[in-house]
This record gives C-alpha cells, sequence and structure tokens, in this order.
C-alpha cells in the first residue's frame, strides 16, 4: 500500500505542470548532474569558478539570452551569445557555455574597468552595451 501511495504521489509531481514548485524538483535531479538553467545556477557557478566580475558577467548572461528565454540560449544552450564564423557556437550545457566564457575571456583579464577590456577583447561592437548590461546588475 505503501508503494502505491508513493507511486500516485510521484506521478501527481510528474504531471502537474502548472505547479512550479514540482516541476523545479523534478529538473533539479537530471541524470547528468547538470542543474536548471535560471539566475540562482548562473550565479553560483560563476562565484564557484572564482569568475572575475562576476556581476558584470552575470548581467552579460541575462542580457545576451533575454533572461535564459532566447532561442538561442534555449536551442544551443549559448546563455552569452558566443559565436563563430558560422554563427552562433551550440553547447552541450549552459556549464559548457561559461567553460568557454571563462577560456575565451574570465582567464584574459587582468584587472581594471570590465567593460573596457570587453571592448579590448573584442566581446561586442554595441557602444550601449554597457548600458544595457548594466541594467540588469542588481544594486
Amino acid at each position: 500500500m505503501r508503494t502505491i501511495f508513493c507511486l500516485l504521489l510521484f506521478c501527481g509531481f510528474v504531471s502537474s505542470k502548472n505547479n512550479s514548485q514540482h516541476n523545479f524538483l523534478i529538473e533539479e535531479v537530471k541524470e547528468d548532474s547538470i542543474p536548471v538553467l535560471n539566475f540562482d545556477n548562473v550565479k553560483n557557478e560563476l562565484i564557484r569558478r572564482n569568475i572575475p566580475c562576476w556581476e558584470i558577467v552575470l548581467a552579460q548572461s541575462q542580457h545576451e539570452s533575454g533572461n535564459y528565454t532566447s532561442r538561442i540560449c534555449k536551442k544551443k544552450n549559448n546563455i552569452f551569445g558566443m559565436k563563430r564564423k558560422n554563427g552562433y557556437k551550440k553547447y552541450s550545457s549552459w556549464i559548457e557555455c561559461i567553460d568557454d566564457y571563462e577560456q575565451r575571456f574570465s582567464k584574459r583579464y587582468k584587472g581594471g574597468d570590465y567593460f573596457e577590456f570587453l571592448i579590448k577583447v573584442h566581446y561586442h561592437e554595441d557602444p550601449n552595451y554597457e548600458m544595457l548590461v548594466k541594467k540588469f546588475i542588481k544594486k
């Protein structure tokens, strides 16, 4: 009887698509152990890796991915809008995208104004980029 109750309880969680708390619980436990893509998990990963200026990098991820809802983000796990010659890069997970960002940018940063650094390393060309990213930084 207890087994049937647990099975029914679990089925209720799975079928309850409108209850975000239950979906969160199911999504958090994945076979490949990649956490669900959300603000808190990206923030925690950046802090865990000691990414310099993580607050700006977090804001970049929000800006570039449309708060993790853009087509590029969803289809390619690309939270930074990383490109290659033939279009946007595709990653196996958002964690892999952070790996790429860390290798290409964070490890090259030696201090100073991070937004100036991003211009020097050709991360963007938009003269309004700093203003757009700063809108996501929590004060």
